[in-house]
């Protein structure tokens, strides 16, 4: 099989490739996650965005978790109100106010 260069075509790119990720993509992110039961594809797909750009930020959010009880929950952060998979109820604080060392339970390893 021969390759002809006038058959060649660039690699698709996703639209929001290079955009820098917001608060709402966070958000939509984590409840996408939830829904499709973890479909980084799918959700690369509905996003706009690469599959390794989705894998990578889920990774951020923590959002693969295991657990009795994993449900998309509500932070009790101070003030932050986001929602992220939990995997039990009893844990209630988000990955990203844990990071926060302004936070009195900031940097718990």
């Amino acid at each position: 099989m021969q390759l002809s260069l006038l058959e060649w075509s660039a690699p698709v790119v996703a639209p929001k490739a290079a955009m820098p990720w917001t608060e709402a993509d966070y958000d939509r992110l984590t409840a996408l996650y939830a829904e499709t039961g973890g479909n980084i594809r799918a959700i690369a797909a509905m996003m706009g965005r690469t599959p390794t750009a989705i894998w990578t930020k889920a990774s951020y959010l923590c959002l693969a978790v295991e657990g009795n009880d994993v449900k998309l929950r509500r932070c009790l952060g101070d003030g932050c109100g986001k929602k992220f998979l939990s995997p039990d109820k009893g844990v209630r604080i988000c990955s990203r106010c844990k990071q926060n060392r302004d936070l009195p339970w900031g940097v718990v390893y």
